[in-house]
């Protein structure tokens, strides 16, 4: 995976919290119901989704009545948006080799070949939304994520 565990487990619950909404947007999911159906640890579900609060990608509120739901439309949540979120610029700006001082004057031995793949990479995020994702998410889907989950 390119990027982190906690960004993979963001990209998860957000396509769970989609689909639990449905179309019509309404309802407020419980941080505890996402991690169920995911088979997440509930910590590490709630630390994740108040990341996602904070990145402006979903909305909470407090109470019995209350929870997460997505801020905006599946169509307008880029896969960009939550890796940056998550995982912030360093995928982008950091050396494939983890170096310190690469970059266009001073190139490690895999700078140019790296380079074209970070920018494909980050073109495919910027155009995959949420909504693409969620064409193939269903309850079958996150029932495999929930059976092949192992705590690291």
């Amino acid at each position: 995976m390119i990027y982190s565990r906690t960004c993979q487990y963001a990209l998860w619950a957000l396509l769970e919290l989609a689909r639990e909404q449905g179309t019509d947007g309404k309802g407020w999911i419980k941080a505890e119901q996402v991690a169920q159906n995911l088979g997440l640890p509930f910590p590490m579900t709630a630390k994740v989704l108040q990341m996602l609060v904070h990145a402006h990608i979903l909305d909470s509120v407090r109470g019995p009545t209350g929870g997460f739901k997505l801020r905006l439309s599946p169509e307008k949540i880029r896969l960009l948006d939550v890796v940056l979120a998550i995982d912030g610029p360093e995928l982008f700006d950091r050396c494939a080799l983890g170096l310190p001082n690469c970059d266009e004057d001073n190139p490690c031995p895999v700078h140019n070949s790296w380079a074209p793949i970070r920018d494909q990479l980050m073109e495919l995020l910027k155009k995959t939304t949420l909504a693409d994702l969620l064409k193939s998410w269903s309850p079958q889907v996150a029932k495999r994520v929930a059976e092949g989950f192992r705590p690291v």
